[in-house]
């Protein structure tokens, strides 16, 4: 009886380590944003004069991670169409924080925040908030790695 108990403690130890264990967010990453936008800017502009009204975007996004250590990454994020105007050749640094989770957390940029969550090695979904006037965003999206 004892050793069936110790079998299922380790059992039971093994699994709760692996699911601390953080998926590897290293590599590339794509995805159509899904956007609410007032305002212009690098990744959102508009035409002279329409800066204010609120509009509807779709923008290819890709997501390259290069390094994770621990609970942390660090990569950057570019717009990769050119179906509406964007600036395709902008990408802006990224720097990421796992939840305790491990699966879950916060990104930032140059330019807002992010929180996301791993549903598994091949889909990230993210949602992102930028709260200036030049633009404002809110955004959700799913991206999956390459």
């Amino acid at each position: 009886m004892k050793l069936k108990m110790v079998t299922a403690a380790l059992g039971l130890a093994s699994t709760l380590a692996w699911s601390q264990t953080p998926s590897n967010m290293v590599g590339t990453w794509s995805g159509v944003s899904n956007s609410a936008v007032s305002g212009s800017g690098m990744f959102h502009p508009t035409e002279a004069g329409k800066e204010k009204a609120v509009r509807f975007r779709n923008v290819e996004y890709v997501l390259v991670v290069d390094k994770e250590e621990g609970r942390n990454f660090v990569g950057f994020i570019g717009a990769t169409n050119g179906k509406h105007p964007t600036d395709i050749k902008h990408k802006e640094v990224v720097l990421g924080a796992y939840a305790k989770d491990m699966k879950s957390g916060v990104m930032v940029n140059e330019t807002g925040s992010f929180t996301f969550k791993l549903v598994d090695s091949k889909n990230l979904e993210i949602c992102y908030t930028q709260v200036t006037s030049k633009p404002m965003v809110a955004s959700c999206f799913e991206m999956i790695k390459k």
